[in-house]
């Protein structure tokens, strides 16, 4: 068809059928309410349709958009992934925004059919759709595009299907989706997927996807979801970002976690975690370790989540690591105390090194002062000396005995019992402190 097709601002009671055709111009359909388009299979330089309204569904399923290839683009925003501090708003200018596929402010109440299609653009954006309304699903199935997807405060009834897609990027910030948001199944994107602030009544997933170079990321901040799989076909290439996201359950792949220092999980709050294999307390305690800045609440919601499994030992463990974590920000003398906590106590929540250790000590001692027995203190009595006993007297503070003003050792003798007492106060004084510690921030 030569020469342009401008059916911008018309009114028409029928749907509108162009079916394998070839435009040598944009087609204009901006305005244009129609109770149908189909457009598959179709050769168009551009397709500008910001305001359409469709009382049905649109078919763009092999069409290809755009004029020659041009360079392959890569969404990157530098504003993106910048934790807590404030910049200011990143927004396309939209009258500016050029791209093969525009459909600001579209309506449909039906589908958007868009498998295979073709993307040709020479700038960053292929498809330029913010605010896009779809009362159906946004089927996006082995699309194929040179530059990224904009579908910032999109919505979506259904889902939005992007399974095999090949794209520069996608922005879905503010999206709100029904059914699910599904990147997987070779999707694969050279820039950053952003889906800021969006809302998911179901799954997202990136099953299989491929976040490659040269900006390849997940950027899920504020995101809402009810399932998130992050189990990848391999590593991304840049960050993943999930900070103050808020999802039911969280499936990963510890083989495609990203480089440490790449993880941003600060916020993040979930109720189970789950793994393509399993994985011990000490893996997930090495997933947060990927978050270098990340504070103590990631610790709190791991801990959160095993506790909701039931799994008392791993909620210990993972608080003990907190401790650690905590203490690595004290000045030397509270990280010396807090070295000495943790290799007698575990800070609390390894009470049974505590009884060994105090075992340990009257071992040794009975050892000692069964070959050095001290002599008794006269006017004491005839009191029968035992080694363990007199231990144990020295070692409990507080609590006597009656050994310890009985006997008078001297010598190393001496050197001895003042060890173990000094020994029995920093071991009372460390459970003290660890059991204060444990029951005052536990469940």
């Amino acid at each position: 068809m030569v020469g342009p097709v401008d059916l911008s601002h018309r009114q028409l009671q029928f749907g509108l059928v162009l079916v394998e055709c070839r435009f040598s111009d944009p087609v204009d359909l901006r305005g244009l309410s129609a109770t149908s388009l189909d457009l598959s299979g179709s050769c168009v330089p551009a397709v500008l349709a910001d305001g359409l309204t469709v009382d049905g569904d649109v078919g763009l399923s092999g069409c290809v958009i755009g004029t020659t290839p041009g360079a392959l683009m890569a969404l990157g925003t530098e504003a993106a992934a910048v934790r807590d501090t404030v910049q200011r708003p990143h927004r396309v200018p939209e009258p500016s925004a050029e791209a093969p596929l525009r459909l600001a402010d579209a309506r449909i109440t039906g589908s958007l059919a868009a498998e295979r299609l073709r993307l040709h653009s020479n700038g960053l954006w292929s498809v330029f759709a913010p605010r896009l309304r779809v009362d159906g699903a946004v089927q996006g199935g082995e699309l194929e595009a040179t530059g990224a997807v904009y579908l910032r405060d999109a919505r979506v009834a259904h889902a939005v299907y992007l399974n095999a897609a090949r794209v520069g990027g996608v922005d879905a910030t503010g999206l709100s989706c029904g059914r699910g948001f599904y990147a997987d199944w070779g999707f694969r994107s050279r820039g950053q997927v952003l889906l800021r602030g969006a809302v998911v009544e179901s799954v997202v997933t990136f099953h299989d996807a491929t976040l490659a170079a040269p900006r390849g990321e997940l950027i899920l901040s504020r995101l809402t979801a009810s399932r998130l799989r992050l189990d990848l076909r391999a590593a991304p290439s840049g960050r993943v970002v999930l900070r103050d996201a808020t999802v039911g359950a969280l499936v990963d792949d510890a083989a495609t976690w990203p480089a440490a220092g790449r993880l941003d999980i600060e916020g993040l709050v979930y109720r189970r975690l789950g793994s393509v294999a399993p994985l011990s307390v000490k893996d997930r305690l090495a997933w947060l370790a990927l978050d270098q800045e990340a504070g103590v609440s990631v610790f709190e919601q791991l801990a959160a989540s095993y506790q909701a499994a039931g799994d008392e030992r791993a909620v210990r463990t993972v608080r003990h690591a907190r401790e650690r974590h905590l203490r690595r920000g004290d000045r030397l003398t509270g990280r010396v105390w807090g070295a000495v906590q943790d290799v007698l106590f575990g800070y609390g929540y390894a009470p049974r090194r505590a009884l060994l250790w105090l075992l340990a000590l009257v071992a040794a001692g009975s050892g000692w002062f069964s070959m050095h027995a001290p002599a008794p203190v006269s006017g004491s009595g005839q009191r029968a000396f035992d080694p363990v006993l007199y231990c144990m007297d020295l070692l409990i503070p507080v609590v006597s005995l009656g050994y310890r003003p009985a006997f008078d050792p001297v010598g190393w003798d001496k050197a001895v019992a003042v060890f173990l007492i000094v020994s029995g106060w920093v071991l009372a004084t460390a459970v003290i402190s660890g059991a204060g510690r444990a029951l005052g921030r536990g469940p």
